[in-house]
């Protein structure tokens, strides 16, 4: 009867399956990963969206540019000074300020900064230079 008892206790031993324990860990290990990848999934969402309000100011920084570039000399774009836009979500600040190029003492050029500003803090700031010339 011993034996019997003891067979028993032996097979209830050695059942295959997973303890309370066993699931804890797992759950907890499984989480971590998932948590990492979410981790992840934040920053790059992040990142693409810095780059495209980058390439948005690039693109309407080079747009600004090319406006004054056609514009003429003594167009009221040009006068010197600072000069406000606002597309959107953009502020498009340009500053244009009169140059002697040559040092002839005559102010023959103009040298235009072009910024651009996005409303959103996390976007970086566009900044060109181009000087114009009298013709």
């Amino acid at each position: 009867m011993l034996n019997t008892q003891t067979a028993k206790m032996t097979h209830r031993i050695d059942d295959r399956g997973f303890t309370f324990v066993e699931l804890l860990i797992v759950i907890a290990i499984f989480s971590i990963g998932i948590l990492a990848v979410a981790s992840m999934q934040v920053t790059a969402i992040n990142a693409n969206s810095s780059a495209r309000m980058s390439g948005e100011a690039t693109a309407l920084a080079a747009n600004q540019l090319e406006t004054l570039m056609a514009a003429g000399y003594d167009d009221d774009v040009l006068i010197p000074g600072p000069h406000t836009l606002v597309q959107g979500a953009y502020t498009i600040d340009w500053v244009v300020t009169e140059s002697d190029i040559d040092g002839d003492l005559t102010n023959e050029s103009k040298t235009v900064e072009v910024t651009v500003r996005c409303a959103n803090p996390n976007a970086k700031d566009v900044n060109m230079q181009y000087i114009i010339h009298e013709l």
